[in-house]
């Protein structure tokens, strides 16, 4: 018995391929533009962000949006304080998820010290 290859689970995949692309290309983008604003480089942030707006939809009201605004008005300062304000974001939005992690693993733990303190077996069945 072999696994069938549908058009639509080929579509599927090509879908998901394209996706993962998409948000490694992003992601790539926004080291780029980091880095050049980091470095005050205007005309390499502006063709980062521009690559980042090819693979993605940008909402021109978002810290991102207000960013490509400010670059495109030649705005390096204002461009530079948007960049730190979403870094800092995205690193409290990280350290957030990593505390949330670190608590899960926590009652996962406790779960199972129970469960092993009652003789380490457990009825899947009842």
């Amino acid at each position: 018995m072999g696994m069938r290859v549908t058009s639509s689970s080929a579509s599927w995949a090509s879908q998901s391929a394209s996706s993962v692309n998409n948000f490694q290309t992003r992601q790539q983008g926004l080291k780029d533009l980091f880095s050049t604003l980091k470095a005050g480089d205007l005309s390499g942030a502006q063709k980062a962000f521009s690559e980042i707006a090819k693979v993605s939809k940008i909402d021109p009201s978002s810290t991102l949006g207000q960013l490509g605004k400010a670059l495109s008005a030649g705005d390096l300062s204002g461009a530079e304080k948007l960049a730190t304000s979403m870094q800092a974001s995205r690193s409290s939005a990280a350290s957030a998820a990593q505390n949330t992690a670190q608590a899960q693993n926590q009652q996962v733990a406790s779960v199972l010290a129970t469960l092993r303190g009652q003789g380490g077996s457990v009825n899947l069945m009842a």
